[in-house]
């Protein structure tokens, strides 16, 4: 151990009393020097600096799971003094460590603060008539059945009660216009989507924070306006869609068919022209990810221009001898990303991709280590202060655990190859001499699999068993040969010579199809996993920020975590019965344990995720899901696991029989004072959202989407007054042959979410 590191052991270890002499008082004693020693290593390692992005991510999850929306003054003045609170006590090692560990909280709650603040903006409050909007075009969008838009409001008519700035809405048919148009359309609006589902991922958030008030779709035709001069982002997105689709139809002309749309993803990230059924083969293949301008597309291009410039540079012996070639061809690969990022759309995750190689070249270009964990870290404070809703969402989550497992696995090996590297007979110097190889491509497929594995299967369901040999065999024809074409025909297009290259990179991308097609073909590909809880999600990412982080023994501590998490994970309860935001969507299990749709109008996609999140992996059109459910014009009604009936009224006429023969009643509708049945109000779905019900001891729990006492400003805005209540226990004259809920369960017309 140096002396720097025998010295912060030494601070870290003051004021700890000695154990007893001999037994476990030794044995504990001598487990905390070693601790002491180890953490004193971590120190002088640097390693403190890795968590600081650990910290302002907690922060930003408690401000995400508050009740209610923090003051925006105060989290910047609790930074400000736990700072302060940290220069104090720069000079005692572990009360800095402390102080500075809960400054970082307290700034990731305070950046959550300042872009809610920031992106503030009306949300619709409840759906709308027939609307005529007037507005620009801020985005275009070609969809396989129509067209979406996403509209700058100048004006509507009526006029809305919340005068929103922006909506997105959906064209069953194309409309013909583009980025930057003035429109008229009639437009039937309603709030953005909540979760479908308790834990599930909340669309009206994810809407808010990008600007849109409300969706919905259009009626009748779009017709061109005046508007006069566009505003200046309008304009600029406008010059950006031209270039953009000048190059799609390029592209498009000359490498025709499916090869030709995956050649335009690859570039300005349009995927309109994919259809579904290679989409879902890429997706078995664990190759989809490459469609999307992310780390990959965004690293691999800017090593294909680092290489390139370096290596012509290097031909010149005046320049490479004496002039900084390698920082020159760093700041082309910045310039050539900052383009793509700017050609691509510069969506969200490109974005995050673009900051981490910024990041990584400028280390470059001031002689620092080109990708190493402090840079990652770097990359992620700066990633998540600029949008810090993205830490919620799968795509920040499974690129950071795949770099963070990639460069700290290297971090890991390489020092180990490098030793034997002088040995010519020595099996690290063959291992350096194949890292850049097909052995090192599927290590680095394994290893980035296998760390996104835990968030594939939260948010997505699935897990994908032949995503390393799907990377192996399909990622390098993309690596080496059609990205490195794109880009020579994007340099030669301005002289005319580039369809031939386009046509090498069609051939390349024909290969690359039948390649994923057929690992897609194999059998058992797609695992399907039931919804699990954050706190496992939070337990497998502390087990893997702890194995990928620190450089001592401590590591280990991560494996015992990671295991509680996976232990965890399968105790989650399946519920009962799911109930969508609006209420027209109900699914119920049945006898057999499966779900059904007991309402007849069912929403398609509330409901495919209540059967991904079951790890059922049947279609929302499957017709087993209407199996045993019985409907006529006023109701619909069904067997219920456990016993008993479940009765769906849609009309008031049906409560009579329901609350007769059925143990659970699902209504809009007052039931009769007498009613046998459980009866749950779909009028309080309007403060609730979504919600799942359970069966407990005797009775029922109920989880909700959006707690009722809360409001943030991404909610659907509530109607005013109390709350309605969700449960009412069954009446007086109840039948004692009829299942109810326990006595001591929730009085008449009383009812406490499970927060």
């Amino acid at each position: 151990m140096r002396a720097r590191a025998q010295a912060i052991a030494a601070a870290i270890g003051q004021g700890v009393r000695p154990a007893a002499a001999g037994g476990l008082g030794a044995l504990f004693d001598g487990l905390k020097e070693r601790v002491v020693g180890w953490l004193a290593l971590e120190q002088e390692r640097g390693r403190a600096f890795l968590f600081l992005p650990v910290g302002y991510g907690a922060g930003i999850l408690l401000y995400f799971s508050a009740a209610d929306e923090p003051s925006l003054w105060g989290p910047f003045v609790a930074t400000a003094l736990l700072a302060l609170l940290a220069y104090r006590f720069r000079d005692r090692r572990l009360a800095f460590l402390v102080a500075t560990a809960l400054a970082s909280v307290a700034a990731g709650f305070a950046a959550a603060t300042a872009r809610t603040a920031i992106a503030a903006h009306p949300v619709l409050g409840a759906e709308t008539g027939s609307v005529t909007i007037s507005g620009w075009v801020e985005v275009f969008e070609r969809r396989e059945n129509g067209d979406r838009l996403t509209l700058r409001i100048v004006r509507a008519e009526p006029a809305l009660a919340q005068p929103l700035q922006r909506v997105r809405v959906t064209s069953r048919v194309a409309t013909g216009v583009q980025t930057g148009a003035a429109v008229s359309l009639m437009v039937r609006l309603r709030p953005p989507a909540d979760p479908p589902g308790p834990g599930l991922y909340d669309f009206g958030r994810d809407a808010f924070f990008n600007g849109i008030g409300a969706s919905g779709f259009v009626i009748g035709q779009v017709r061109r306006i005046e508007l006069g001069e566009a505003p200046l982002g309008v304009r600029l997105r406008t010059h950006l869609d031209r270039v953009r689709s000048a190059i799609s139809e390029r592209i498009r002309a000359a490498i025709p068919g499916h090869a030709g749309a995956v050649a335009d993803a690859l570039v300005t990230g349009k995927r309109d022209g994919i259809p579904e059924g290679l989409n879902e083969a890429m997706r078995a293949a664990g190759t989809y990810h490459i469609l999307s301008i992310s780390g990959f597309h965004m690293a691999l291009v800017a090593a294909l221009v680092f290489v390139a410039v370096r290596g012509s540079l290097a031909l010149i012996p005046s320049l490479a001898l004496n002039r900084p070639v390698k920082a020159w061809a760093a700041f082309a690969a910045l310039v050539v990303s900052t383009c793509y990022l700017v050609i691509s759309g510069a969506e969200v995750a490109t974005q995050r991709s673009w900051i981490m190689i910024a990041v990584v070249l400028i280390g470059v270009m001031l002689g620092r280590g080109a990708l190493t964990l402090r840079t990652l870290a770097l990359a992620a404070l700066l990633v998540l202060t600029l949008a810090p809703e993205s830490l919620l969402g799968p795509s920040f989550q499974m690129s950071f655990a795949a770099t963070l497992a990639l460069v700290s696995g290297y971090a890991m090996l390489r020092p180990w190859a490098e030793h034997h590297a002088g040995d010519r007979r020595g099996f690290g110097r063959a291992l350096l001499a194949i890292s850049n190889g097909v052995a090192g491509l599927a290590m680095s497929s394994f290893v980035a699999s296998l760390a996104t594995t835990p968030y594939a299967a939260y948010h997505f369901n699935q897990i994908q068993l032949y995503g390393v040999p799907g990377n192996l065999l399909g990622a390098p024809i993309v690596e080496f040969l059609t990205m490195p074409l794109e880009i020579i025909a994007l340099l030669l297009w301005p002289l005319g010579l580039d369809r031939p290259v386009w046509a090498l990179a069609g051939m390349s991308i024909d290969l690359f199809i039948r390649v994923a097609e057929w690992v897609a073909s194999w059998p058992g590909g797609k695992v399907a996993v039931p919804t699990f809880g954050p706190l496992a999600l939070g337990l497998l990412s502390i087990g893997l920020i702890c194995l990928a982080m620190l450089s001592t023994p401590l590591r280990l501590i991560g494996v015992p975590v990671a295991v509680l998490g996976l232990t965890v994970a399968p105790l989650r309860e399946r519920p009962l019965m799911a109930i969508d935001a609006e209420g027209l969507t109900v699914a119920a299990r049945g006898t057999d344990g499966r779900l059904r749709a007991l309402s007849p109008r069912a929403n398609r996609f509330a409901l495919q995720r209540w059967l991904a999140a079951d790890a059922d992996q049947r279609l929302a059109s499957d017709q087993s899901l209407i199996a045993g459910v019985i409907c006529d014009a006023i109701g619909c009604a069904m067997a219920l696991q456990g016993g008993g009936r479940v009765a769906y009224a849609r009309d008031p006429e049906a409560l009579a029989d329901d609350c007769r023969e059925a143990r659970l009643v699902v209504t809009r509708f007052p039931p009769p004072a007498d009613c046998k049945a459980t009866v749950l109000n779909l009028r309080g779905l309007a403060w609730t959202g979504a919600i799942t019900l359970f069966a407990a001891e005797g009775g029922y729990r109920i989880e909700v989407g959006r707690d009722p006492a809360s409001q943030r400003p991404w909610f659907r805005p509530r109607p005013a007054g109390a709350p309605v209540p969700l449960l009412r226990r069954p009446g007086p004259a109840a039948d004692p042959a009829t299942p109810q809920p326990a006595a001591e369960g929730p009085a008449p017309d009383e009812f406490e979410p499970d927060r």
